[in-house]
């Protein structure tokens, strides 16, 4: 071997690559409590986003509506169903015949997915005032999913109390909304 040859010792190396292994298992634990961090907020805004859309067409309807029943027959405030009536305002078609709408929007949830079904039933009269029938339509809308409970406690001082709770992962979000529906 040549005097002058400059290298690394073992020793050196060794160090080295204890160094390089640290530094790497730091990363590795700061990008994992990133990910982890990231995936509990995504969680979290998906179970707010749930409760507010839930939310947001249950106070709609319920602001709207004369009638209020539950398929509560075990004396506490949870309900798998929440149904919603009301008689809309007089008018006319193309054919100018008085219309008179009643509308029923039922609120189910099952395996943790909200459901509105909403029932419009017509009544039409001709001009001269004469019942002419009675058409009737059904639809079915998707409102949310990872519903895991709803609270109706009695109507209170025309108040309906309506809490949602929604569950994603870790993460539950719950709300409470406080809705004066019209008077009858």
């Amino acid at each position: 071997m040549k005097r002058n040859e400059k290298g690394f010792t073992l020793i050196e190396l060794l160090v080295v690559i204890a160094i390089v292994a640290l530094i790497a298992g730091g990363a590795a634990t700061g990008v994992f409590q990133v990910v982890r961090g990231s995936e509990r907020s995504n969680n979290h805004m998906v179970a707010v986003s749930q409760v507010q859309n839930a939310g947001y067409w249950i106070s709609r309807d319920a602001q709207m509506t004369q009638g209020i029943s539950t398929d509560d027959d075990t004396g506490t405030a949870e309900t798998e169903a929440l149904t919603l009536t009301w008689v809309g305002w007089e008018r006319r078609d193309a054919q100018d015949n008085q219309c008179f709408d009643s509308y029923e929007e039922r609120y189910t949830y099952d395996s943790n997915e909200l459901w509105r079904h909403q029932k419009i039933t017509t009544d039409k009269y001709n001009s001269d005032g004469q019942f002419i029938g009675t058409t009737e339509s059904q639809s079915s809308t998707h409102i949310a999913e990872h519903i895991t409970g709803i609270l109706i406690p009695p109507v209170v001082d025309n108040k309906l109390n309506v809490t949602i709770t929604a569950s994603v992962g870790e993460a539950v979000e719950e709300r409470t909304y406080e809705i004066m529906p019209r008077p009858s």
